[in-house]
């Protein structure tokens, strides 16, 4: 008998090919009585010889085979090999499994991503599994195997999963999770916001019950990270006759009529300044944010495209000190423009930042606070919720040829496609964000890195 098992064994990892292999192993290996299994010839030789269930009934060799071939859909193998049929398996697992339901359920979200998806989902690993780790991962199943050993997901342990599954914009794959949980009868809200803040994805939406919660919560979004948080409660009420005012100043002379053509197709009111001053940058700002209009808007944006530092903008100045983007922002905040108060403040900012060696590079004090300048010092922090961030940085090299952002256009496809879907803005700038990172992938010599915060109280559908 073991004999013929060892040759069915054989035949059957012959046909198969490595990935195929690995994903039977994966299947399996939590049926190997705690031992390590590298090869899946072992494994299944060692299953054949002691076969079992989880409640110790005995099982022949041939139906794990058999089970195995099933899931994996290599129905040929049992047909030619097993001689067995697709329906016969299909009855008897109608009587029992063998195999786990969680590894299961792992297998087959490995097989209903994408090779973007997947990309996005090892992407979303890069604050949890070791880079090494991930660079040799091909699967979700190699990411799954990698957060098993360290104990970050399990049957019992699957926020992590369902939280990246939703942030990849695969809410059809984590509502699936959900219900294996609920299958399983596991209390996780704990364990997910735990989950959450460890792997950099932030407090899960459990936590959001407390308005307290949101109100600072930041995260930031480099070239080599990315992080999602749902919002809370009810919607904002952006659908009305006035959906808000959008200012665009433009220093750079490239992509304002871009952002301007965006934000018309998203309702707004837009108007366009280009080639301003920092004072004038400044000024305009402080005008719009006491325009008595704002009281019949429902949101407010404001896209900023400009050189500077790494701290500061120049707008137009040839050299510094240059705005402060937080001042900026301050201008739009509940105590100095009242009549934005509980509406949705967007600011996305492009910024080309020159080198520390070249004329114009902004030198300031970290330590001096001069509020009531908004040139200089470090102003304290945006006072104020309801706030959306989105700063990117790249390079003031590259403006010396014609040149459009790979930000401000990823931006403008995800927002435009999150209207026409309705879509979270956040999951719009997941997208975005997804865009932003192929192409520094693709072009190493070109990154673009991008922070974004946000106070947002609800759900922002523009």
């Amino acid at each position: 008998m073991a004999d013929r098992f060892s040759i069915l064994v054989n035949n059957v990892v012959d046909a198969l090919s490595k990935e195929e292999q690995k994903t039977l192993l994966y299947l399996c290996s939590d049926l190997t009585s705690g031992e390590r299994m590298d090869d899946l010839q072992g494994a299944l030789l060692l299953l054949g010889s002691h076969a079992h269930t989880h409640t110790g009934q005995p099982h022949p060799g041939d139906s794990i085979l058999k089970e195995l071939l099933f899931q994996v859909k290599r129905f040929d193998i049992l047909r030619r090999i097993l001689g067995t049929s697709k329906q016969e398996v299909e009855r008897r697992l109608g009587q029992g499994r063998i195999l786990s339901k969680y590894r299961v359920l792992m297998m087959e979200l490995s097989d209903s991503l994408d090779t973007e998806e997947l990309k996005s989902f090892i992407f979303l690993m890069r604050s949890t599994v070791p880079k090494s780790s991930l660079d040799r991962a091909t699967s979700f199943l190699d990411v799954v195997m990698e957060l098993e050993k360290m104990d970050e997901v399990s049957c019992e342990k699957l926020g992590l999963v369902e939280q990246c599954l939703k942030s990849i914009q695969r809410a059809d794959l984590a509502k699936r999770v959900q219900q294996f949980q609920k299958g399983q009868h596991v209390q996780v809200s704990q364990h997910t916001v735990q989950i959450g803040t460890q792997s950099g994805l932030g407090p899960s939406s459990q936590q959001y019950g407390h308005p307290q919660a949101l109100k600072t919560l930041k995260f930031s979004v480099p070239e080599s990270e990315m992080q999602h948080i749902q919002a809370t409660g009810d919607d904002y009420n952006i659908n009305c006759e006035h959906h808000g005012f959008c200012v665009i100043i433009d220093c750079i002379g490239y992509d304002g009529v871009l952002m301007k053509h965006t934000f018309e197709q998203l309702g707004f009111q837009v108007f366009l300044h280009t080639m301003l001053s920092a004072q004038e940058m400044y000024a305009e700002l402080r005008r719009l944010s006491q325009e008595r209009d704002l009281q019949r808007a429902a949101a407010f944006a404001c896209c900023l495209l400009s050189r500077g530092s790494h701290t500061h903008l120049l707008a137009t100045d040839p050299c510094g000190p240059g705005l402060l983007l937080p001042s900026l922002l301050e201008l739009f905040s509940p105590v100095h423009c009242p009549l934005l108060r509980g509406k949705p403040k967007l600011f996305f900012t492009q910024s080309y930042i020159i080198a520390e060696n070249q004329p114009g590079h902004v030198q300031y004090d970290q330590y001096l606070e001069t509020d009531s300048v908004p040139f200089r010092g470090v102003p304290r922090s945006v006072d104020g919720e309801d706030v959306l961030w989105s700063m990117c940085k790249t390079g003031a090299w590259l403006l010396e040829t014609p040149h459009q952002s790979v930000y401000l256009q990823a931006l403008s496809s995800a927002l435009l496609q999150a209207h026409t879907r309705r879509l979270h803005i956040l999951d719009a700038l997941i997208k975005m964000n997804r865009d932003v990172l192929e192409h520094n992938l693709k072009n190493p010599d070109q990154i673009y890195t991008i922070t974004l915060s946000h106070t947002l109280q609800k759900h922002l559908y523009l």
